[in-house]
């Protein structure tokens, strides 16, 4: 059987908030703009690893969806995103609210082999990564 790993890295939340900036939390970003944008913000340069993994995760958590060559937030994490960069301010400040939201979430390995089998298998990440990599590597 093969391994997953089943806990949320700090890559993961930093791939998240890059495709936070890239849409504007609206619409979506092909992932060459996440990961500009990731580089941008704190000069940040994903592995294809951890590229793969998070996003593999972050699908199968329900946090993002692929279509069309694009990732995009789900509308049930941004709503709960929203709640907790409002609550943000009530609540003492253990960790960011980003953080908070995907440690709340859960992974299995069912519903990575699920994401890799039907979406991934569609999606080639490392095409994509490939192509960031020959424009601006």
């Amino acid at each position: 059987m093969v391994k997953y790993n089943l806990t949320w890295q700090e890559s993961d939340a930093g791939l998240l908030d890059a495709l936070l900036l890239a849409t504007g939390g609206e619409g979506g970003a092909t992932l060459q703009d996440v990961l500009l944008m990731g580089d941008a913000v704190d000069g940040t340069v994903f592995s294809l690893e951890e590229v793969t993994a998070g996003l593999e995760k972050l699908t199968a958590a329900g946090c993002i969806a692929i279509q069309k060559n694009k990732l995009y937030l789900s509308p049930e994490f941004l709503e709960a995103y929203e709640k907790a960069t409002l609550d943000e301010g009530v609540e003492e400040k253990t960790a960011r609210p980003l953080e908070k939201l995907l440690h709340q979430k859960g992974i299995t390995a069912e519903a990575i082999e699920q994401v890799r089998t039907s979406v991934f298998k569609k999606y080639k990440v490392k095409n994509h990564y490939q192509q960031y990599l020959e424009q601006f590597g």
